[in-house]
């Protein structure tokens, strides 16, 4: 509704009898709900009858809200209300308006007139700040700057930006990586208050890992995971893994177990680690932002491979000494050596046995004989494990030795059984022989004149053939 322009209709307030005009200034953040005070401190005595509020656009007063004294309300028919007066405060003497959702455009001034027999006219600035990025949608590498509007502007204020609740001074990003992304705050002081405006930056790109000062620690002999997952607007078929060394950053082969997945998550994976995997790898790839525009991003990030050392004297009878070796142990800040035993239904005890780099054992024995485990910690806790299965010869020696004097016993015993049985069956053989004898007395008569005569025999053969040899003239037969 097009009135005459502000100054002529805020002048008629003012000739009006006991008429009062008053200005306020209000800030509010874009997007929330704005609240224009319109407090009647003189109800009581004026009894107002009707309400207006109007908004100056240009040089012209349009109106927002009314209420006539018939009670008649008006509103905006074009678009869904976003202006509203709530009626039942008007008890309260409370006209305030009320603006859902305030945009940039909602900026400006507004005149709140209650009609009674006193005339009260109230002029408030709204000031909506808003904060944006351009572009808000951004690949990695890219150039983004933050904006901090406020509308209508006005020199009277102090702005600071916030980064994830932490202030910050950088608004123009020129290199963005995935740690600018999340939530910025424009902080806006005046003199009535601070109003804060939040807005998003979205990055696309690599989002694990975040930088390029990720480590990964593997033990020898087990499987890890290289992470590389992609954001949406990964262009496919451009990811591209390899190896660099840590020193030199000179080219290096991916390992024999290297196997790299396909799509955002292109993570990489190592079957089994071999001492010497340890480097740098690279995953990269080309990303597409909303614009059309495209870039490669990429993460580094190192391989640490973890062994135990055994060394102990030439002979192998003397010390032994377990040492956990990383191949960068720079973020290393204490060990513990740790022995694994195994129970019933495969339980498992873990006990501490001292924290050193380095496990030295005077004299091996059986007892030191099993599994032990390396443990290593950086600042924030574990960072992995190494273990080592220590096989004690002389406990093996031990073992034999035990076994062979056992077999010496049993098979000792086994022939003093034997010649006690052979004695006892000789000894019975005899007996049965005594007793036969003694059941048939003549039998024992014969059986003795056979061993007389056989005895007989005997002796004469040796007279026999002296007689021979001394008479060459008889013949012998």
């Amino acid at each position: 509704m097009n009135k005459k322009p502000f100054l002529v209709i805020l002048g008629l307030a003012l000739v009006f009898e006991g008429a009062q005009c008053q200005e306020h200034e209000v800030f509010v953040a874009h997007g929330s709900v704005a609240v224009l005070p319109c407090i009647d401190e003189t109800s009581a005595l004026s009894h107002p009858t009707a309400v207006y509020w109007s908004r100056i656009v240009g040089n012209v007063l349009k109106t927002v809200w009314r209420r006539e004294k018939s009670g008649l309300e008006f509103r905006p028919v074009r678009d869904p209300p976003r202006a509203n007066c709530p009626v039942p405060n008007f008890g309260k003497a409370d006209y305030s308006l009320h603006i859902a959702e305030a945009t940039i455009e909602d900026g400006g001034k507004y005149i709140c007139e209650v009609e009674g027999k006193i005339r009260m006219a109230k002029v408030i600035n709204l000031r909506v700040v808003r904060a944006s990025f351009s572009p808000a949608v951004v690949v990695e590498g890219l150039i983004t700057e933050a904006t901090c509007h406020v509308s209508p502007g006005t020199q009277s204020v102090q702005m600071n930006w916030k980064r994830n609740g932490k202030l910050t001074r950088t608004t123009s990003l020129s290199n963005v990586s995935e740690k600018d992304g999340g939530d910025w705050t424009c902080q806006v002081a005046y003199n009535g208050g601070v109003v804060e405006a939040t807005t998003s930056l979205q990055v696309k790109g690599i989002v694990t890992p975040q930088d390029n000062s990720s480590v990964v620690y593997a033990a020898v002999g087990s499987s890890v995971s290289l992470p590389c997952i992609f954001t949406d607007g990964l262009i496919p078929y451009t990811v591209m893994w390899n190896r660099t060394s840590t020193t030199s950053y000179s080219p290096l082969p991916l390992p024999a177990s290297f196997h790299e997945s396909a799509g955002p998550s292109a993570s990489a994976t190592i079957q089994r680690v071999e001492d010497g995997d340890e480097g740098m790898y690279t995953c990269s790839g080309m990303m597409k932002g909303l614009n059309g525009e495209s870039n490669k991003v990429q993460r580094r990030m190192e391989l640490v491979v973890a062994r135990v050392l055994r060394s102990s004297s030439s002979g192998g009878d003397g010390p032994v000494t377990l040492t956990c070796h990383l191949s960068n142990s720079s973020q290393i800040t204490s060990y513990e050596w740790l022995r694994v035993n195994y129970g019933p239904n495969d339980t498992q005890t873990v006990t501490s046995v001292q924290r050193t780099k380095s496990f030295r054992i005077q004299e091996l024995n059986e007892k030191d004989a099993g599994e032990l485990v390396c443990r290593y910690y950086g600042k924030h806790g574990v960072l992995g494990n190494a273990t080592y299965e220590l096989h004690v010869m002389g406990a093996v020696k031990s073992v034999n030795s035990s076994s062979g004097n056992k077999t010496s016993m049993v098979m000792g015993l086994g022939f003093f059984f034997l010649a006690i049985f052979v004695v006892l069956f000789q000894m019975y053989r005899n007996y049965r022989r005594k007793k036969m004898i003694l059941l048939y007395p003549a039998m024992e008569t014969i059986v003795h004149q056979a061993a007389t005569e056989r005895e007989q025999r005997e002796r004469s053969r040796p007279k026999m053939a002296e007689a021979c040899v001394g008479d060459p003239k008889p013949v012998c037969v």
